[in-house]
């Protein structure tokens, strides 16, 4: 498959492209998640300490691909023809503070980091 050569594109078009692929790979973790609580149901054994915290690290992933995947649809909707926008409303809209906190500009150590929940 060859790729089109670049062209100019509104900045509402491009965003609304990045959060449409960002939004297929929230779909595909969750269809991951799902299949892998699946296989977790039907273990005799339990679930090791590391096996757990890749999980959930798997679990913060989709969160945040969803996030940014909705604050960019949200930002390409409100963009005017000067390319500037107000993120605010965008940005409160984002779930996680920490990826807030950084969308914002602000510096993410200083939002309080919460604990990551098992599906």
């Amino acid at each position: 498959m060859t790729v089109p050569i670049p062209q100019r594109r509104p900045l509402k078009d491009a965003a609304t492209r990045i959060a449409a692929e960002l939004e297929a790979l929230h779909a595909r973790l969750e269809r991951l998640e799902v299949g892998l609580e699946s296989v977790f149901e039907h273990t005799t054994r339990g679930l090791e300490g590391q096996t757990i915290g890749m999980i959930q690290e798997m679990d913060m992933l989709r969160q945040s691909i969803g996030a940014l995947a909705d604050y960019i649809d949200h930002v390409a909707g409100i963009t005017d023809g000067t390319g500037l926008v107000d993120t605010t409303a965008a940005i409160n809209a984002v779930p996680l503070r920490d990826m807030a906190a950084r969308l914002s500009g602000c510096d993410a150590t200083e939002a309080e980091t919460g604990h990551a929940e098992l599906f």
